[in-house]
């Protein structure tokens, strides 16, 4: 007659320790001085890029408008994310200063 529905399964696992492992900076980064250190190498990598692309376009170089325009889109995107991070670990660092102990 009618067969019973089979409860869908999750793909991935939903634990906190899953969620530090398996995050956007691959399972090398599991302390927070690690995901900073990777996170400040990233930004590097993608400034770098976007230096160099817009370097060999000033030259006159084959580069393609819309793959500069990204490449400089995406470094600005990550330096207002460092930013960011590090006004609220300042901001955190403030808030621990005024506790009274």
């Amino acid at each position: 007659m009618t067969a019973a529905i089979a409860p869908i399964a999750l793909t991935k696992d939903l634990s906190p320790t899953a969620a530090l492992t398996d995050g956007p900076m691959g399972p090398q980064a599991t302390d927070f001085a690690g995901l900073l250190k990777t996170g400040a190498t990233r930004l590097n990598e993608q400034t770098g890029q976007a230096s160099e692309l817009l370097s060999a376009y000033a030259l006159g170089e084959n580069i393609a408008p819309h793959d500069l325009v990204m490449a400089m889109e995406q470094a600005k995107l990550s330096l207002q994310l460092a930013v960011e991070v590090r006004n609220r670990l300042v901001d955190a660092y403030q808030e621990l200063s005024r506790l009274q102990i």
